[in-house]
């Protein structure tokens, strides 16, 4: 297992630099869905990468909504020829993926997997957050920001996201450090900022005396964030989420929310085209690469290290 920093990626754009081959190579990379910023972070690494390596014919496509599995599923069906050498999948559903990933790695596809996991053996490699640890993260700030006591609560996505629910189990093994701390609810809120938002604004009027809240992914903190405005309760109600968009940077701002985890998809993507075209000319590739995260605060969202983080 590696773990990849900025000085890494900056390294590594070296190492790769002028490395194209006369043949082109079909590369499709299909993440989990189009409606969050953070899918724009992952495609400027991936088209970073192409325009530095060359003599690649890109695809990018993938589902509407991030918890729509049977389009993705269609998608990977779709490209699962021949004449396609690899691709890049973010997995709506760990398991879901599994079988129609198999069918792609029996025609020859070099399967590469980034952001969230998938089960099984059929992938080469992983690269992304360590989700744990960014849920451990959020876990601290949040013990911290009500001083080790209180009541809390969990606001995930979808069943079955890899990357979404470690970050929740990750939180939650960090608060049993926390005797006064209780969990008052953990709740999938689902795949969109509108059905998060009325799952949060339900989930609210239902916990009283409500300490801190933390938000699994951009869509989910989004929502928070909106039913904790309408209810009155920001800045009364701590609040951690994860990822960034500009609505939520404008949430840190006027301290609506006290941080946010920032993982880096763009380095992700970058080193999935990276990766993949190692794997098509048969060289070795780290089957577990983990990216940097970091927490984003009102009084530090302005500092260069960070801003390069939240915007694409």
């Amino acid at each position: 297992m590696k773990k990849i920093g900025s000085l890494m990626l900056l390294i590594g754009m070296v190492a790769w630099g002028g490395i194209a081959r006369a043949e082109n190579v079909n590369i499709v990379v299909i993440p989990k869905g189009s409606d969050h910023v953070f899918w724009d972070f992952i495609r400027a690494g991936v088209d970073q990468a192409v325009k530095e390596i060359g003599n690649i014919n890109l695809t990018w496509r993938g589902p509407a909504y991030n918890d729509d599995t049977p389009s993705q599923i269609k998608i990977v069906e779709l490209y699962t020829k021949p004449e396609i050498n690899a691709m890049i999948i973010v997995p709506t559903d760990k398991q879901a993926l599994v079988e129609p990933i198999k069918k792609a790695t029996e025609l020859g596809i070099k399967v590469i997997v980034i952001d969230s996991g998938l089960d099984g053996h059929y992938h080469l490699s992983f690269i992304g957050t360590n989700n744990l640890e960014g849920g451990v993260l959020a876990a601290k700030r949040l013990a911290a920001l009500i001083n080790e006591q209180g009541k809390v609560m969990v606001l995930r996505t979808v069943p079955g996201s890899a990357s979404t629910d470690q970050r929740a189990e990750g939180f939650l093994q960090e608060m049993k450090n926390y005797p006064n701390i209780t969990v008052v609810a953990d709740e999938y809120g689902g795949g969109s900022s509108g059905k998060s938002y009325h799952a949060a604004k339900k989930l609210l009027g239902e916990q009283a005396d409500l300490q801190g809240v933390f938000a699994v992914n951009e869509s989910s903190t989004d929502g928070m964030l909106k039913a904790l405005r309408e209810a009155g309760l920001a800045q009364k109600v701590k609040f951690v989420g994860f990822d960034a968009s500009d609505p939520l940077i404008d949430g840190l701002a006027k301290k609506d929310i006290d941080a946010l985890v920032i993982q880096n998809p763009r380095q992700m993507g970058y080193m999935g085209i990276k990766t993949a075209v190692a794997a098509i000319r048969n060289e070795t590739v780290e089957p577990l690469v983990y990216t940097n995260v970091v927490l984003a605060t009102p009084e530090n969202y302005q500092t260069p290290d960070i801003h390069a983080l939240l915007y694409p």
